[in-house]
């Protein structure tokens, strides 16, 4: 510190800006950058896919209340007594109710679970972990190099050199 009370402004901008850089190149300086890219990456996946899983729920409820005013009015319209044609139009009903589910399973990312269901697949931590795999598994694959033998022969020659 003492040094630092003979500099002019200029020289201490100079001086706090290098230590800053220095200590942000380091080791625990990385760390940190990866913890905070980390955490913003998280909350960006939980900003964008909460909403939607939460929109997916609702619509899968919507599906399921209409499913049932339309087994009512099957059952009211028409006359119980005559089993056959019953069966027939409720099959076709939940049928349509089973296909609007699976388009939402396989299509929308529908998880099974109740829109009263307060615990979200994309939490914070759900997030934040999803972020983290991203984060690990970015880079080139053992398997996508022994398939071109162009970028085996660049990363070849690169390793051989860094060796040498």
């Amino acid at each position: 510190m003492a040094e630092t009370r003979n500099m002019s402004k200029l020289a201490k901008c100079r001086y706090y800006c290098r230590i800053f850089l220095t200590h942000l190149f380091s080791h625990v300086g990385l760390c940190g950058l990866v913890v905070g890219y980390a955490i913003v990456g998280a909350l960006t996946f939980e900003s964008l896919e909460a909403p939607n899983e939460i929109n997916q729920r609702s619509t899968i409820q919507g599906y399921r209340e209409q499913c049932l005013k339309d087994l009512w009015n099957i059952t009211d319209t028409l006359n119980v007594l005559y089993e056959k044609n019953w069966t027939i139009l409720v099959g076709m009903r939940l049928k349509q109710f089973e296909n609007e589910v699976v388009h939402a399973v396989k299509n929308e990312g529908y998880d099974g679970k109740e829109s009263s269901d307060t615990e979200l697949q994309w939490s914070f931590s759900g997030a934040l972990l999803y972020c983290i795999t991203v984060i690990t598994t970015i880079g080139i694959s053992v398997k996508n190099i022994e398939e071109n033998w162009v970028l085996n022969l660049k990363y070849g020659f690169c390793f051989k050199t860094r060796v040498s």
